[in-house]
């Protein structure tokens, strides 16, 4: 599942005009605006397939779970923000990739593997994962001051 969500978001963010509009209104709305963006409709559009994807997401969780249950994936937002933001992508806008949150998934599916192993408690657990994502923000902000 996957490679069949994986494979269409490069295409579309890397390879069309929508996925570059959809960085360049992350980057600077209004500079976007007056490169002749449609801000509006493209963030709309980012809704659109962010909302797709989690009910797409919502449908394995159900078909795996055998039921459905509105506080099933409570959490998982934690998760999310954290494999993205390992993998690269920036919390300001317009750094991004695709192979980045997956990567950034395996390394913190790995981590809290290994923190399973060690009985660590799973609200250390999400302690871990808060800090970590504070210490990657903290350098995506000096690397962002260096580049200035």
């Amino acid at each position: 599942m996957v490679i069949v969500v994986a494979i269409p978001a490069y295409i579309f963010l890397h390879l069309s005009r929508w996925g570059r509009y959809l960085f360049a209104v992350g980057s600077n709305s209004e500079a976007a605006r007056l490169s002749g963006v449609n801000v509006n409709r493209t963030i709309y559009l980012a809704y659109i397939l962010s909302s797709t994807c989690a009910a797409f997401v919502g449908l394995l969780l159900a078909s795996r779970i055998g039921i459905g249950n509105a506080t099933q994936a409570e959490g998982w937002e934690l998760q999310a923000i954290a494999s993205s933001v390992i993998g690269g992508t920036s919390l300001f806008g317009a750094v991004g990739s695709v192979h980045g949150p997956l990567l950034g998934a395996f390394i913190l599916a790995t981590i809290n593997n290994g923190a399973n192993l060690l009985n660590v408690n799973a609200f250390v657990q999400r302690i871990i994962t808060g800090v970590l994502i504070i210490v990657i923000v903290y350098f995506d902000q000096l690397r962002r001051r260096g580049s200035r």
